[in-house]
């Protein structure tokens, strides 16, 4: 009896050391990113986190770029985004995670550069890509998490991305 309970008290510190976020829980966040592309351009966006498990979490993102102080030829682009989240390391409250991910923007600038992109499809005018993101996430308070992201995408170093969010959750307890 005592292996038994010494097993179970092992496995839920374990799961409890290695949590991202409680199972099931939706995390609803907002982000500001700076793009390696262009000196003067900056993105703001919004997500959705679900995380079904303690060590994955699904990433829903809606962004749109736009330009600080731009001339008239500058156009602003919308990005949508799906991935997964794995934790790397956690030393609580302080995690670091890995991810990949589809990514899809309506850029008219990815013409001029598709020859040179690792991997992107245009169909229409839109753009599809995949992203890998390395992402590292703070605990400040149970429901709120801070975080920073770099976010490398195979569309072109245009479009990769810096960014820094907060995530909050409605439900957390």
């Amino acid at each position: 009896m005592k292996r038994i309970l010494f097993l179970i008290t092992t496995i839920f510190i374990c799961n409890t050391i290695s949590a991202q976020y409680d199972p099931g829980a939706i995390n609803y966040g907002l982000v500001v990113a700076k793009n390696f592309g262009v000196a003067n351009e900056l993105t703001l966006g919004g997500r959705v986190e679900y995380s079904f498990n303690c060590y994955t979490t699904f990433i829903g993102e809606y962004n749109r770029s736009f330009a600080i102080n731009a001339t008239d030829a500058y156009e602003g682009y919308n990005e949508l985004a799906v991935g997964v989240n794995l934790i790397l390391f956690n030393w609580y409250p302080t995690t670091i995670t890995a991810g990949m991910g589809y990514i899809g923007n309506d850029s008219s600038f990815f013409e001029t550069i598709e020859d040179k992109a690792f991997l992107g499809i245009r169909t229409g005018n839109f753009n599809h890509g995949g992203q890998i993101k390395l992402r590292a996430l703070h605990q400040i308070t149970i429901p709120v998490h801070i975080f920073a992201e770099l976010n490398i995408k195979s569309l072109g170093r245009r479009y990769d991305t810096f960014l820094i969010g907060f995530s909050y959750d409605f439900n957390a307890r």
